[in-house]
């Protein structure tokens, strides 16, 4: 990592900080966290990556050391286009994991010109396909809130400790940054973030794409109906079932997780 670099692209709006592996002579590849971590959430997988892509490790709106405004999906993927854009990447692989997912999955339908493939892993596509509940919408957003709250007090090694009960197969190598980004996140960032239709998403995207997902016992979003009815939609998806795993694939099944990426790039 001692080569790694880090920066800051100005939108127009917002400061959007990233990380980048320092290898701009290798094919692009983007990766975009989900809600609540941050770029360097990404270690593991770009460490494994790095020498064979130029990796660029975004944070979020509202996440990490980027600027803060209103969260909606369309500002996100507008934050992630202008990135793409400054840093003069050209048709790079995007990898989203859960919010994320949906970022790299909408900038693919919205920018058809920016991505060459994406890989999304257990993006938040339900059958409930952009039906919001606001009194539930209001639920998550206090529980959020509470959650911050209640992580204000802790240090980072207590976080740390909290993240391996909670996730106890998790590597130890996973735990400094999600304890980190759990301190940077803002309140603003479940304010106003509808994830829309990912049905009329999916159906407009051009570019080759890859669904990685884990359904099972555990806590995935993505079951099986779910990954199916997006292959009957579009036909450019490939799917990547991975076994006993959840909603974070890679840091329950790293292995697996390596490799199915590794194959779709």
């Amino acid at each position: 990592m001692n080569h790694w670099t880090q920066g800051d692209s100005n939108t127009g709006e917002i400061n959007i900080h990233y990380y980048r592996t320092g290898r701009g002579d290798l094919p692009p590849l983007v990766l975009c966290h989900g809600f609540s971590d941050n770029g360097l959430c990404w270690t593991r997988v770009a460490k494994a990556l790095e020498s064979e892509f130029d990796i660029i490790m975004m944070d979020a709106r509202n996440h990490g050391l980027s600027g803060r405004g209103k969260a909606s999906l369309q500002k996100m993927v507008d934050d992630l286009a202008s990135l793409i854009g400054a840093l003069d990447l050209h048709q790079p692989a995007l990898l989203g994991h859960s919010m994320g997912a949906s970022m790299v999955a909408d900038l693919a339908a919205r920018y058809p010109a920016l991505a060459s493939r994406i890989l999304l892993e257990d993006p938040p596509w339900t059958k409930y396909d952009g039906v919001v509940r606001e009194q539930e919408a209001e639920q998550r957003r206090a529980g959020f809130r509470q959650y911050l709250a209640s992580l204000v007090s802790m240090t980072q090694d207590q976080i740390i400790e909290f993240g391996k009960r909670q996730n106890p197969t998790w590597h130890e190598l996973e735990m400094p940054a999600w304890a980190a980004s759990k301190q940077q996140v803002s309140e603003l960032a479940m304010e106003g973030l509808i994830l829309g239709r990912w049905t009329e998403t999916v159906a407009q995207i051009k570019c080759p794409a890859w669904l990685i997902y884990a359904d099972g016992e555990h806590d995935g979003i993505v079951k099986h109906d779910i990954a199916h009815q997006v292959v009957s939609i579009n036909s450019r998806f490939m799917l990547r079932h991975i076994d006993n795993a959840g909603h974070n694939i890679r840091r329950e099944q790293f292995a697996a997780y390596i490799s199915a990426v590794k194959a779709a790039l």
